[in-house]
Formats: structure tokens, C-alpha cells, sequence
């Protein structure tokens, strides 16, 4: 039988020498995942055919596991012991923004692992593969909303000089939706906020990450319908999407200009090419975990 195992908020450390505050952020982190990125990942997942287990004493010699993680630099001695509980370990690896830890010995223990956040190291990896990010749960294009009444939209966290230009490039652009926030996940507004308008916005400027280029932003976009604006730094969405039909810029003054000049008959064709483009690419994860795992 497969069987589905969400770890992300069981934190308990055996490794005494972890500093107090660590475990603290490994905590928070596990949690933001369970609440925030289950929708994602159980679409994901959508053509398997698994039973969600609370307990790894719910595990029977002949199960192949399905477990969603993070924090797992902490965790040896719990994948040592599920690998003499179950026949087969697919690893959905959640988090490692930074990609500070080396991970081989615990993905040593998984007949395969799809993980966020990949690195040059894993792009070429036989066992491993590059998993989105993806978006947060309760995103959806809202259906109600008639007209896009907002020409960009920027909700998130101001750091570094890129997202500061994004503000002072687009900042007469109007109409236009800006959140700003001082901390990841403080301040934030509601989900139901952020999808009405994100599905009322025509564009979504999706600047790198603080430790990396991937922001859930751009798959909030792609759900709500709307045309993300990618930085083309490394141009890693070219070798994580290839063929993808986003908007990509080297400077957001070139954001502004594609913001302010494209026609609606411009903007309707690429947000279609967007829509389908994203629809055919979820299907076709759907299709390669199953196979992976059947295989």
C-alpha cells in the first residue's frame, strides 16, 4: 500500500547540540508548510492513489512511503529507521532556501526525492528532481471578478535593491495593488485578499527570493490567471521551465515599459499562453511522480 506522511511539523530533535533558537525556526518553518503548502503538494500527488497516516507506527514492511519534509538535516536517524520500516521512500523535500546542508546521506535512504529550491548540484541528479515551490493554499483565480482592475499588483517584503526599483520603476503606474511587509509571513493580508487581487492584476512582478530566485509569488500568479515578470537572473527559470512563456526582464525598467505599452489584445493572448502553459505543466508532474512511483 502507499501511504502519505506529512513530517513537516514534527521537530523534535534527538541532537541536543542544536541551539534553542534553531529549533525554534525549524519549528515555525514545519508549520508555515503544513498550513500553507498542502494544497499544492496533495494537487501534486493528485493521480496517486495513497492513505494519509499519523504515525510512522502505521507503517507495515510492504508500504512504499510518501513523506513531505523539511528541516531534514536534523532528522538521520528517523530516515535510517524508516528505511527498515517500509520498501520503498519518495522524499518530497520542502524548504532549504539556502542549500547550506549536504543532504546525501538521508537522500541515500529514498529511492527518490523531489525537492523546492534546487541548486546546479541537483539540476542533473538521477535520484533527485527540481519540485516548485508552488503556492499557497487557498490561491485560486477568483471567477467573480469581471475586470482586471489593476495593472500590477506587488504584495510582499521590500529587501534588497531589485524589489526597491520594482517600487520606484512601477510607482506611477496606476491603477496598481502594493502590500508591503517588513518581515516574511508578518503583516500579511488574508488569503482571500490576496487572490481577489492578484486575479484583478494583469501583471505580477515576481523578483528573486532573498537566498534564491524562487518566490512562491510566481505560482500565486499562475493560479490566479495573471502574467508574472520574472527577473532573468542565471536564467534559472529557462532551466527549471524550459520553453516557459513568462515575461522576463534584466531590469524592471524594462517592466515598466512592456506594464505601459502592451495592447489588451497582448495581454489576453499571453495570459492565455500562461494559463495553458501552467495547466499542461501540473498535468505533466502529475504524470512523472506516478510513474516514478509505479516504476
Amino acid at each position: 500500500m502507499i501511504k502519505l506522511f506529512w513530517n513537516t511539523h514534527n521537530q523534535t530533535q534527538s541532537n541536543f547540540s542544536i541551539p534553542k533558537n534553531q529549533i525554534a525556526v525549524n519549528i515555525s518553518w514545519g508549520n508555515y508548510h503544513k498550513k500553507n503548502s498542502d494544497k499544492w503538494i496533495f494537487e501534486a500527488l493528485n493521480k496517486v492513489k495513497f492513505k494519509i497516516i499519523n504515525d510512522i507506527d502505521e507503517i507495515e514492511i510492504e508500504d512504499v512511503l510518501i513523506i513531505v519534509d523539511s528541516s531534514i538535516e536534523y532528522k538521520l536517524d528517523f530516515y535510517n529507521k524508516l528505511n527498515l520500516l517500509c520498501s520503498k521512500i519518495f522524499l518530497i523535500h520542502l524548504g532549504d532556501e539556502a542549500g547550506l546542508y549536504n543532504f546525501s546521506n538521508i537522500y541515500n535512504n529514498c529511492n527518490y526525492v523531489w525537492r523546492t529550491f534546487c541548486s546546479s548540484k541537483y539540476f542533473n541528479n538521477d535520484r533527485v528532481s527540481c519540485f516548485p515551490i508552488g503556492y499557497k493554499s487557498g490561491t485560486f483565480f477568483d471567477n467573480k471578478i469581471e475586470k482586471r482592475k489593476y495593472k500590477w499588483t506587488f504584495i510582499g517584503t521590500p529587501h534588497r535593491s531589485s524589489r526597491h526599483d520594482i517600487l520606484y520603476q512601477l510607482s506611477q503606474i496606476k491603477p496598481s495593488f502594493c502590500h508591503k511587509t517588513n518581515k516574511f509571513n508578518e503583516k500579511i493580508i488574508e488569503v482571500k485578499k490576496m487572490r481577489e487581487v492578484l486575479s484583478s492584476a494583469e501583471f505580477v512582478p515576481c523578483p528573486n527570493g532573498f537566498f534564491h530566485p524562487e518566490t512562491y509569488r510566481l505560482y500565486e500568479a499562475l493560479e490566479c490567471e495573471s502574467i508574472p515578470i520574472v527577473e532573468n537572473a542565471f536564467k534559472y527559470y529557462d532551466r527549471l521551465f524550459p520553453g516557459n512563456p513568462f515575461i522576463k526582464v534584466d531590469r524592471w525598467i524594462e517592466a515598466k515599459e512592456v506594464i505601459q505599452q502592451w495592447s489588451d489584445d497582448q495581454i489576453q493572448k499571453k495570459r492565455k499562453e500562461c494559463k495553458n502553459w501552467w495547466t499542461n505543466y501540473k498535468n505533466q508532474l502529475q504524470n512523472n511522480i506516478l510513474d516514478r512511483i509505479n516504476s
